[in-house]
């Protein structure tokens, strides 16, 4: 599929010659995506967990709500170190190995917070293990749909996607009617039961990546397989502009964003709604966003994915405006807060989508792991650099002013983006030395 000789390939040209194979990726690889978006789920549980639990812990240990969050904090640091690391695991090893540890990790590890005595250190050792199983997502579940699909890989990556908008939605739900039960610890126990019996079925019986050429089984490439794949080198990727353009503009449009949803609900108190009508209306972020990733990745396979993460990137700054411009009206903040969970959940789609097409396959683990990493820097640092800016000043506005050119540069990074490269010369040169 490409435009004519070595020619790289559009997107018009993608979308519009991949479209019979449609029908075709979806009977062999329905199993998959499900599973992904199944195993995907897993890591929502530590933040959709924590609010709910947070007076319980509170009541129990004395400790400040500062200090119960520095445990989820951990995760965004661990994922800073680990996730190039663990996407190098990936390819090596391939993904199926690793996505059946990490499952077991995080629902161990989930129930394991349930044995924390009144010490920080407990706490933080508890969570950096729920760190590691989570440094190596999403990376493990899309790598093999990436693989797996092609004309629709838009709509398959954003279905994985939307996991994480489904357990956002489940786990306040579940947590709140265990720790109604069996209080906070037993809240902890049950997630972890909850979600193993859930997901390993399905990641043990249907996540499985292509098969091998010659027919016979899932077993992981060797190194020379691997060269065949298409796509840029690990060295390739690291010395493309390509990359760091992906790079900065993850996250600058994570980091703009994050600040603000992170704080939502303070930031609508601090507005002048009661927080009986903030709290509701900050929820509608977990629906709008699964609306949007599959909305987002049926656009995909249809039109440039570049100007979809472009729009939706500057348009997520829709939220920081109208807080700003109709400080506690509620019907304001609720378009906002929906408008950015369509856009934000298209959004995140189009960041994976766009990996897959500019970096290939062939180190694809190991370059979106490290795009990953970057995006749990700015998962991390961002609430914490809102919160330093609150108590200085008492105020969110300077950091609802500064999402919005932080949001405008990280679209105008995706604008910049060439077209879809044409790896497949690459490839069988590869094959050839």
């Amino acid at each position: 599929m490409r435009a004519g000789g070595n020619q790289p390939v559009g997107e018009r040209d993608l979308a519009q010659a991949g479209r019979p194979a449609t029908a075709s990726e979806w009977h062999d690889g329905w199993t998959l995506v499900a599973a992904a978006m199944v195993g995907y789920s897993l890591s929502s549980i530590p933040a959709g967990s924590t609010g709910v639990m947070m007076e319980l812990i509170e009541r129990d240990f004395g400790w400040s709500r500062t200090e119960i969050y520095s445990g989820t904090a951990l995760i965004s640091f661990i994922g800073v170190g680990l996730a190039t690391f663990m996407g190098a695991a990936i390819d090596r090893l391939g993904p199926r190995r690793i996505a059946i540890a990490a499952a077991l990790l995080m629902c161990g590890s989930v129930a394991m917070l349930s044995t924390v005595g009144n010490s920080l250190w407990q706490w933080w050792a508890a969570w950096a293990v729920v760190g590691i199983a989570a440094a190596t997502m999403p990376t493990v579940w899309l790598a093999p749909v990436a693989s797996r699909f092609n004309a629709s890989r838009g709509l398959a990556v954003a279905i994985v996607l939307s996991g994480s908008g489904m357990a956002t939605f489940l786990v306040p739900i579940v947590t709140h009617a265990l720790t109604e039960q069996y209080g906070w610890r037993g809240g902890y126990i049950g997630l972890g039961a909850i979600w193993a019996v859930f997901t390993l079925p399905f990641i043990l019986l249907f996540f499985r990546g292509p098969r091998r050429p010659q027919g016979g089984g899932q077993s992981v490439p060797s190194a020379e397989e691997r060269a065949k794949l298409p796509g840029l080198t690990v060295r390739e990727g690291f010395s493309s502009p390509t990359y760091y353009k992906l790079l900065f503009a993850a996250f600058g449009s994570i980091f703009g964003g994050v600040a603000i949803i992170m704080n939502l609900v303070p930031m609508l108190v601090s507005t002048g709604l009661e927080r009986g009508t903030a709290a509701p209306i900050a929820g509608l972020i977990g629906i709008a966003t699964i609306t949007g990733r599959v909305f987002g990745g049926w656009l995909m396979d249809r039109m440039s994915a570049k100007v979809i993460a472009a729009i939706s990137t500057f348009v997520a700054s829709i939220l920081p405006v109208t807080l700003l411009v109709a400080p506690g009206s509620a019907g304001a903040a609720t378009f906002g807060v929906i408008a950015y969970g369509v856009v934000g959940g298209a959004k995140v789609g189009a960041l994976a989508y766009l990996a897959s097409r500019h970096l290939g396959q062939r180190a694809f683990g190991t370059l979106y792991g490290s795009i990953n990493a970057v995006v749990a820097l700015a998962v991390g640092i961002s609430p914490l650099a809102a919160n330093y800016i609150y108590d200085l000043t008492q105020s969110y506005e300077i950091v609802l002013w500064a999402a919005v050119p932080v949001l405008t540069v990280a679209a105008l990074l995706y604008l910049s983006l060439g077209p879809y490269p044409d790896f497949s010369d690459r490839g069988e040169t590869s094959a050839r030395e």
